[in-house]
């Protein structure tokens, strides 16, 4: 998935949230749960892809663990007594982005460090700008791929919450 499937997707599963559950509206931050559908890319890819291009060369490290989101929201509970909501909205979309990139597939990664400290490696590319430049092409080029069905889902779902349901996810 890639930046308008993350946000689009994430924000759509918040809205449904906060129709059905009528309290949630005054408690949900839009601007943390922007954050959080994007957060885990936003940490692991720079580190993956860039710093750590030729040895490590994967997108998906620590941002995508299990261990991450459980220490977002465990300062979001702590934050929570003192009625702030904020943390809990990043943690719950760091969520979704795991569930939208289907980690389940990928154990390891998912439930480090309980499978070991071994990252996953793949250096398929010779230089970053090639896997960002791959990715955004795959993303938007029409085909039956996951990337692509996913990146206009995003946009049909920020697109129906922006003309349909403007004031979903406004604070009262």
């Amino acid at each position: 998935m890639f930046v308008m499937g993350h946000v689009g997707c994430t924000l759509g599963v918040v809205a449904i949230l906060v129709a059905l559950i009528p309290g949630l509206r005054r408690r949900v931050d839009v601007r943390f749960v922007l954050i959080g559908s994007l957060l885990p890319d936003i940490i692991d890819k720079p580190i993956g892809h860039i710093l750590f291009a030729s040895s490590i060369g994967y997108g998906r490290l620590f941002g995508h663990t299990l261990l991450f989101v459980l220490a977002l929201t465990a300062i979001g509970i702590f934050m929570h007594g003192r009625r702030r909501d904020s943390a809990l909205c990043l943690s719950f979309a760091t969520f979704l982005h795991l569930m939208e990139d289907q980690m389940w597939n990928f154990p390891q990664v998912l439930f480090f460090p309980l499978y070991g400290f071994n990252i996953p490696y793949h250096t398929f590319y010779p230089h970053w700008y090639d896997y960002f430049l791959t990715a955004s092409i795959s993303a938007y080029t029409p085909a039956l791929s996951s990337v692509f069905i996913s990146e206009m889902a995003g946009i049909f779902a920020i697109a129906v919450l922006c003309i349909v349901f403007p004031n979903i996810l406004k604070r009262e």
